[in-house]
């Protein structure tokens, strides 16, 4: 077992067919009423990340609940100064914080679509 390991749980979120076809979810793992977690779905893609924008650390994407892409869901947004992410990647290709990624997070898929995420526990 490595220390990596040590530090992380994997943690039951959602199963995969609670998620929309193309859009975005957050989840509040510390029950604190912020989501720490999101994850886009864009067809048979899957990204989880981390709900905090590079430019700002501490400052949370979206402007409402689970409102973490753009209009036509073509990109992550962060509500407090319109950076634009990369879906598949988490690269900011417009704003302020541009070249700088969204932290991702590792996530897996069971055989019955339950969808978990390796997070510090």
């Amino acid at each position: 077992m490595t220390a990596m390991s040590e530090l992380q749980r994997w943690f039951v979120l959602c199963r995969l067919d609670e998620l929309p076809i193309e859009g975005a979810r957050g989840f509040d793992l510390a029950q604190r009423g912020i989501d720490d977690v999101f994850i886009v779905r864009k067809h048979a893609m899957l990204r989880c990340y981390r709900n905090a924008c590079p430019h700002w650390p501490g400052a949370t994407l979206p402007w409402r609940r689970h409102a973490y892409l753009d209009g036509n869901a073509n990109y992550i947004v962060c509500h407090g100064h319109g950076a634009r992410f990369e879906i598949g990647s988490g690269l900011c290709v417009l704003g302020p914080c541009s070249g700088a990624r969204l932290e991702q997070v590792s996530l897996r898929i069971d055989d019955t679509g339950a969808i978990s995420i390796a997070w510090p526990g």
